[in-house]
């Protein structure tokens, strides 16, 4: 498969990914504050509104996660990745769409951090799911992120 092709499927892959766990925290966060505080709640601010938006706020910034995350670290295997340089990542991805668009700046405070758990989590599972699939010889190695496959 082509490395332009294999680089947009990623990035396709964690944008969806964070996009449905974005969409399902903050429905279940507009539900407990409907549930708390209902005189809170003003008309359009359904959960299910909310979570399509947060929805699509999160497939954006997965997928400037992910071109981040390609662009910089192209040449490096999972296993070489550090969690803490993802997570930064992930809070600069997450960040990116509250300051450049009219939406409240004060929104980093609470998208940054999530940006940054998800992008921990999500090269922490990658290493592992690695480790476990990977045969012991090539352990050593491993795959370069965005290097073309065995299978392309």
């Amino acid at each position: 498969m082509n490395p332009l092709l294999r680089r947009l499927r990623g990035m396709l892959g964690v944008g969806i990914t964070w996009g449905v766990a974005w969409s399902i925290a903050f429905s279940l966060l507009a539900v407990v504050v409907g549930v708390l505080d209902p005189d809170s709640i003003d008309p359009g601010e359904e959960p299910w509104r909310i979570g399509v938006f947060m929805g699509i706020l999160g497939f954006v910034s997965g997928a400037a996660f992910a071109a981040l995350l390609s662009l910089s670290e192209r040449r490096r295997t999972l296993r070489d990745l550090s969690v803490w340089k993802s997570a930064l990542f992930g809070f600069v991805g997450a960040s990116l769409l509250p300051i450049l668009t009219p939406a409240a700046d004060s929104m980093v405070l609470l998208l940054g951090p999530l940006g940054a758990a998800l992008a921990a989590g999500s090269v922490a599972i990658a290493r592992r799911g690695e480790l476990a699939g990977q045969d012991p010889a090539r352990q050593v190695a491993g795959p370069r992120l965005g290097a073309p496959s065995e299978a392309d």
